[in-house]
């Protein structure tokens, strides 16, 4: 009940700022209709405002016009440098203000959309995510992008997401395989709810979630599951760092090193990490190490919205590739 009353609040508020603007429902050919519609802001808002900006640019003109009819003879250079400093504040504010005078924004049609383009006419889309340092670029951060991708309202089956890791870190590879484990919960809650924003990081930090859905029945349960797994999920990802640190040592203590005493980095399966190690070996640090991690994401499912999120089915792979510079790229494992 809360949630709906927060959802009829919002769009409330939202009528009564935003109305449609005086446009053609036709496109520029006269025959299809407009696949987008202009919003302005209502008049008895807009109005007001335009008359402050115009009483606070008459004061701004009068206090220049007064700083030059008394003007310090006795310190020029002091006076033509504050009245350099106010004319460019002066300016920044007026041309800050020029593009608040008249408020659009375009919404799209979501109907006109559906009968014009069906899904059977929507193209595939590649999205490619880059990242270098899993310092510098936070990991979780970089998860989350990815959790918010793959959660878009387009059809699973055309849309593929990508991330390229020019450092060759294997927190990125890890944290990767993690984000697809927890997509496999995050995206199927985001279409049965119609969660918004479908970052997860973004969603969880809002104070009130409104809720747009059609199983407010199932919210509460669903979402206190999610919530607890996301939980489990940032703690996994912010100790990936340090788990494997602690397996490399473990590999190495428990093998013999190499000649040159070089410690490797492992995987999980007990191999040794073909990109850049925690330290640093020959072909093995960033900038010259086997070549570019990309891992790839396709996501598959198939949600029943008339069962529990406990009984719909769901699909994914995420396959490691190493770019080795050939023209087909080399497969971790």
């Amino acid at each position: 009940m809360a949630h709906r009353m927060a959802v009829a609040g919002a769009e409330s508020a939202a009528a009564d700022v935003w109305i449609p603007a005086d446009e053609e429902d036709t496109s520029g050919d006269g025959i299809r209709p407009l696949l987008f519609r202009t919003m302005k802001v209502k008049g008895s808002i807009l109005h007001p405002y335009r008359l402050l900006i115009c009483l606070r640019m008459l004061a701004v003109v009068t206090f220049f016009a007064w700083r030059v009819e008394h003007r310090n003879h006795d310190g020029v250079w002091l006076w033509a440098m504050s009245m350099v400093g106010d004319a460019w504040f002066g300016i920044s504010w007026l041309i800050n203000r020029l593009s608040k005078l008249s408020p659009t924004k375009r919404v799209p049609d979501l109907a006109a959309l559906a009968e014009q383009h069906g899904e059977a006419s929507l193209p595939g889309i590649d999205v490619f995510v880059t990242t270098v340092d899993p310092v510098d670029e936070p990991v979780l951060l970089t998860v989350n992008t990815i959790l918010s991708i793959l959660a878009t309202d387009y059809p699973a089956d055309r849309r593929a997401c990508y991330l390229s890791d020019d450092g060759g870190s294997l927190v990125h590879y890890e944290a990767m395989v993690q984000a697809a484990d927890f997509a496999a919960l995050w995206v199927p809650f985001c279409r049965k709810h119609g969660v918004e924003p479908r970052c997860p990081e973004k969603y969880f930090d809002m104070k009130t979630q409104p809720y747009t859905g059609s199983v407010a029945g199932e919210f509460m349960g669903d979402h206190r599951r999610v919530r607890r797994e996301y939980a489990e999920f940032k703690v996994r990802i912010d100790s990936l760092s340090s788990t494997i640190r602690t397996r490399s040592d473990a590999y190495n203590s428990s093998k013999q090193l190499q000649a040159d005493g070089v410690r490797a980095t492992w995987m999980t399966d007990g191999t040794q990490w073909p990109g850049t190690w925690i330290e640093e070996a020959e072909n093995h640090r960033r900038g010259q190490h086997a070549g570019i991690v990309n891992v790839v994401f396709l996501f598959f499912y198939t949600l029943h919205y008339n069962c529990s999120m406990l009984d719909h089915s769901t699909g994914y792979s995420c396959s490691g590739y190493l770019d080795t510079g050939d023209t087909e790229p080399a497969k971790l494992h």
